[in-house]
Formats: structure tokens, C-alpha cells, sequence
């Protein structure tokens, strides 16, 4: 159905766009034909034309509107036609000595000229997008309602096979789109048209918009056999990580779950607490997978279990371990084991943002919104449950009741609201609190187009990921204020320094939710990078392991420390990058650093880049690439 409400968008923009490209057609060719007199009827030719094609468009946006996709396309495709005669006359005008030599005629009959291409083009996409709007059209005409979800099952299929199938039309309809505005580009401020060139600019901003829209969307399209299950049915992992205790990938797997889809229905949907997995395979001499030395050595465990799966900072190496400790498990307590489609991870924040958007969930008495979901359900799953008379096993069923509410919430939406569903998820990958894996390498690549892979990026030039584990620290994270600070100083001779700070300040207490934070920190830098001292709080105390993660192309700085309530502690590390960034910076004359997002993390994050007379400070929210001209 998203699909459909962008080609609407889409169409919406195309007919908006069209309105502004006539406000001054007629004035502009009046002027033209008292300067250029011999050429009056090629002129008038493009004029009458241009008009002609200005009511035919009009005539097509009646016509959408009411739903009358015949007349519609009818109309489109008369505009264009009558576009296409307009240009073509001012083609045979241009010809004419008397313009061709004098460059200032010359140069306003060709920003009219751009002016009616952009209006063919984009006539033409009308053409081409009316056809399939209808067809959608036609489909969900069959339901009760706007709602996907009262579709008949074969409707569903129908509908989401012809939205995967016009994946072609949708890319034309993107080149259509940036050729508009690459015209709209060429149109002279100051001529002719500049009392309407701030319109324009407006189209040609709007154009951008579906453009990039339509960029992000693709990607989707190519996904909908196994983000919908269709044709086959899809199996998918739910893994949901709690970023207030802050783990690799997001945060502490407390809570796992099954989704079943086909035809764009979910089949089913059922969540656990990790530990109805992890307890009972503790028990089985089957299962005993080593855990790595630090989660032995701090959480006191001889085996590794699906809630501390999430060692690696890279999401598809995570996702691996998670699928293989799950499977691994599922065998030693004789359950059935799963063929998944993919691993899903998400964090709280995202269930936040689609609760805002659905409203107020009500769950055994209890209401959740978006500013209390988190720490409500946190207390409720750890401390209300006693007073309830629910048994500690069961105290994580109601998260079953609130995904199934939040289920019926979202399948019900109307298509007013599709778009800023659209935008939430977008927001989300962006910020990582939706990360996919699928086992399919095609469909991983795609993922991967979608930015919703969490991978660790692989690069030559400068990298930073600061990768917190809360371990033992109850969900301490809800309470720390995160500052990262990375100061870059570049010298030709020398290379570049770099000063990495970490500040944090426990604003919690003692109690069920918070306690003393206990971190294990790992420092993510370009391979070969060199530790040159380091500090807490000003004092040389703190004891940094240096590694090398042969995997990722990273060089490791870790280390374990402890923040008090009330407190604030500063790491301080100083480190030399390797002498190959130093050349290619002198080689090429600009700095370039890949800094990257812990997923979940709440950090603010300030970077600053120090050479002779250029600083620049930066402060990313999500993943970015930092690239300075030292020219």
C-alpha cells in the first residue's frame, strides 16, 4: 500500500509542478513576437500550443481527482502531445537568423523552451503512472475500506505483485522526474521568466523530494517477495534489544520473537523472554558454546546464550551468532528449530515513535504512549508483576498483548497516515534502531542499498565507532548523559593526532532500575592505529587492551570501567593513525573520516578537525562521512 501512496505522492508533485509552469507563458510569448516578428507564426504556433497543453493537464487533474483514470489518461496524453507540438515550433523559430544571432532572444526562447520540456516530461510521467495507480486502484476498490488489511488474500497478492512488478516503471518515473529538473537547472534567474523563478525553484525543490523518495523506496520494492512473503511465505527473527542497557548492536536481548508472513499478512506473531530459551538450554550438557573471555570474566557465564549473542558491533556477524546460539539452543532442549528468511533487530525507540503514531495503547489496565512505553513496561516486567500474582516466568507475556495491539493499530491506519509511517521508518534506519539481515546474499544487498544492514563500514581513511557494554548495570543507560569528543590535529610532517574523549555523568541512584555503570568499551579505529596514552578523570590508571579485528579491518582500543551514581568520569585516549592516512591525505589534499553510530547509543557526539588556519566542527546524529577540502 506504500507503494501506492507514493506513485500518488509522485503524481501529486507532477500536477502541483504544472500549475506554476503557465503563470506567465502567455506574457512571455506576447513579448517575444513584438521582438521577433518574422517568426510571429512558429510563435504563435507554440503559444496556442502551450495553452492547449495547460488545459489538458488541467482537465487530467479533474479527472484523478474524481477517480475517472480513463478521462485522465486521455487528457495526459494530449498534453504531452500538444508540449511536444509547442517545442517543436519553437524549434523551427530558433532557426530564424534574426534569433539565432541575437544570443539575449535566443537565450529567453530557450528558458521557455526548458520551461515547456519540463512540462512534457513531465506529462509523460503522468502517462506512464496513471496506468498502475488505476490498477491499484481497481484492487483495493475490493475491500470494505482504505485498509490493506481487509483486502481479500488473493487482492493481496494481486496487489503486491503488481508493486513489485512495476519496479521498471517506477525507476523511469524517477529519470523523468531528475531530467525535469536538470531542465528546470538551465532557466536563466534574471530573463524573462524571473518574476516566477522563485515557483521554479519550488518545483525543482519538490522534484528533489520524490526524487530521493523514490531513491529510498526502490530498494523496497526489490524487498517485497521477502519483506511481504509473496509468493512464499517469510519467517523472520525478531530480536528486541533494550538500548537503556546498551549492548554491541543496540542493547540486551531480553526478548525475542517468531514473525510468520505471506501475501503481506501476518500469520503469526509470537514473543519470548530470551530466558525461556537460555534457562533451559543452561541445563543441557548439548549445548556449551564458549562465550567470549569478557562476558566469562564479568557476567560469570561458562556458556554463550541467545541474550549475549549481540558481542559483535557489526550487525550481520551478530545476526549470525544470534541465528546459530539460537538454533544451537533450540536443538539441546528438543525444540523445533527455525528456517528464517531474516533477522530483525529493534529497540524501543522505534515501538516509541509507532505507538505516537497509532495513539495510546491500553494492556491490563495500564496505558503506554510514547513517552512512557519504555520505563512503564520496564517497571511493569520487573516489579509490578510481583503485586499482580504473576509468576517471574510469565512476567514478559504482556509484551505479547502490546505487539498485538500495536499490530491492529498499524494494519488499521488510514492512507492519510501511510506517509508518516513511511517517514518514521526512515528515521529509524537512519538511526539504527531497525536493523535487517537476510540470509539471501540478493536480498542483503539490497538492505544494504536501504542503509538498514548496521554493517561496520570497511574504508582507508580515518574511523570512530565507540561501542559501549553494559554489563551487570541493571538499565543504567536511562540515566547517563554520553559526550564523545574527537579532536583531530593534522600536521604534513607528522601525520595527525588524534584526542578521543568519552564524559560520562550518571545521573541515576541505586534502585530496581539503576546501580553503578559498568561498561566495557571498545574504540573502533583504522587498522594499524597506535595507542599513545591514556587517562581517566585525569589520572593515568586506566588499562587499555590494544587488538586488531582481522574481520572488520579495525584496530581495538577496549577497556572495563566504572561510573558511580552522581559521578562523572572522563576516558581520555590519544592515538597516532597510520602513516598510509597520512600519505593519502598529502596525496589528494583533503581529510576524510567514516564515523559511525553505535545502534541505540544516546551519545552527543562533537568532532573537530584542526589544521593551520582550518577548523571544522561537526556533530553527527547518525552514520556520516566527514570529507575536508585542505586545499
Amino acid at each position: 500500500m506504500n507503494f501506492k501512496k507514493y506513485l500518488i505522492i509522485g503524481l501529486h508533485a507532477i500536477l502541483i509542478s504544472i500549475k506554476y509552469l503557465f503563470i506567465l507563458l502567455v506574457i512571455a510569448f506576447i513579448l517575444i513576437l513584438l521582438l521577433i516578428g518574422n517568426s510571429y507564426k512558429n510563435l504563435k504556433i507554440a503559444t496556442s500550443s502551450g495553452l492547449a497543453a495547460k488545459t489538458a493537464l488541467t482537465n487530467a487533474t479533474n479527472a484523478a481527482k474524481t477517480k475517472n483514470w480513463t478521462e485522465s489518461l486521455k487528457d495526459a496524453e494530449q498534453a504531452q502531445l500538444n508540449f511536444s507540438v509547442a517545442l517543436s515550433a519553437l524549434d523551427f523559430s530558433q532557426k530564424n537568423p534574426g534569433i539565432y544571432n541575437l544570443k539575449p532572444i535566443a537565450s529567453q526562447i530557450n528558458d521557455l523552451k526548458y520551461l515547456l520540456k519540463t512540462g512534457e516530461i513531465l506529462s509523460r510521467s503522468l502517462v506512464n503512472v496513471l496506468p498502475i495507480v488505476q490498477k491499484l486502484d481497481d484492487i483495493r476498490s475490493g475491500a470494505n475500506s482504505n485498509n490493506f488489511a481487509n483486502l481479500s488474500t488473493d487482492d493481496k497478492s494481486s496487489f503486491l505483485r503488481l508493486v513489485y512488478e512495476s519496479e521498471p516503471e517506477l525507476n523511469g518515473l524517477k529519470a523523468n522526474i531528475t531530467l525535469a529538473s536538470l531542465n528546470l537547472n538551465k532557466i536563466h534567474k534574471i530573463g524573462i521568466l524571473w518574476p516566477i523563478y522563485s515557483q521554479i525553484s519550488d518545483i525543482k525543490q519538490e522534484l528533489d523530494q520524490v526524487s530521493s523518495t523514490i531513491t529510498k523506496f526502490s530498494p523496497l520494492i526489490k524487498l517485497l517477495p521477502a519483506l511481504a512473503g509473496e509468493p512464499n511465505a517469510s519467517n523472520f527473527l525478531l530480536i528486541l534489544q533494550n538500548n537503556d542497557e546498551l549492548r554491541p548492536t543496540g542493547g540486551f536481548i531480553g526478548v525475542y520473537g517468531i514473525l510468520n508472513i505471506k501475501n503481506g499478512t501476518i500469520i503469526s506473531l509470537k514473543t519470548d523472554d530470551s530466558y525461556h530459551l537460555d534457562m533451559p538450554a543452561s541445563l543441557k550438557s548439548e549445548w556449551n558454546l564458549e562465550p567470549p573471555a569478557i562476558l566469562k570474566k564479568y557476567l560469570k557465564v561458562s556458556k554463550w546464550y541467545l541474550r549475549d549473542a549481540n558481542w559483535s558491533p557489526d550487525w550481520p556477524q551478530s545476526a549470525q551468532k544470534i541465528n546459530e546460539i539460537y538454533q544451537g539452543e533450540s536443538r539441546a532442549i528438543d525444540q523445533k528449530e527455525e528456517n528464517f528468511t531474516g533477522i530483525i533487530a529493534i529497540t524501543p525507540d522505534l515501538v516509541a515513535d509507532l505507538i505516537k503514531l497509532v495513539g495510546p495503547i491500553t494492556v491490563q489496565g495500564t496505558t503506554y504512549d510514547s513517552t512512557n512505553f519504555q520505563p512503564l513496561l520496564q517497571y511493569n516486567v520487573e516489579v509490578a508483576y510481583k503485586d499482580q500474582d504473576i509468576s517471574s516466568w510469565d512476567r514478559k507475556n504482556i509484551i505479547n498483548e502490546l505487539v498485538d495491539k500495536l499490530k491492529t493499530g498499524l494494519f488499521n491506519l488510514s492512507s492519510s497516515s501511510w506517509n508518516d509511517l513511511i517517514n518514521i521508518l526512515d528515521d529509524n534506519v537512519s538511526k539504527k534502531n531497525i536493523q535487517i539481515y537476510f540470509f539471501n546474499p540478493t536480498w542483503e544487498k539490497l538492505v544494504q542499498d536501504l542503509n538498514a544492514d548496521g554493517e561496520v563500514l570497511n574504508t582507508n581513511q580515518d574511523f570512530l565507532m565507540v561501542v559501549d557494554s553494559n554489563l551487570g548495570a541493571f538499565k543504567s543507560d536511562a540515566v547517563l548523559d554520553k559526550n564523545i569528543s574527537y579532536n583531530i590535529k593534522y600536521d604534513k610532517s607528522q601525520g595527525i593526532t588524534s584526542n578521543l574523549s568519552l564524559n560520562y555523568q550518571h545521573n541515576g541512584d541505586f534502585n530496581w532500575r539503576t546501580t553503578r555503570y559498568q561498561s566495557y568499551t571498545r574504540i573502533y579505529v583504522p587498522y594499524g592505529s597506535e595507542l599513545i596514552s591514556s587517562s581517566e578523570s585525569g589520572e593515568k590508571k586506566i588499562e587499555v587492551s590494544t587488538f586488531n579485528d582481522q574481520e572488520l579491518n579495525k584496530t581495538v582500543f577496549a577497556f572495563y570501567w566504572v561510573t558511580e551514581p552522581g559521578a562523572n568520569q572522563e576516558i581520555i585516549l590519544k592515538y597516532k593513525l597510520p602513516e598510509t592516512i597520512k600519505e593519502s591525505i598529502n596525496t589528494n589534499n583533503y581529510y576524510e573520516l567514516d564515523w559511525q553510530k553505535q545502534a541505540g547509543s544516546r551519545a552527543k557526539t562533537q568532532i573537530i578537525f584542526n589544521y593551520s588556519n582550518i577548523i571544522k566542527q561537526f556533530n553527527p546524529k547518525t552514520d556520516q562521512n566527514i570529507k575536508i577540502d585542505l586545499k
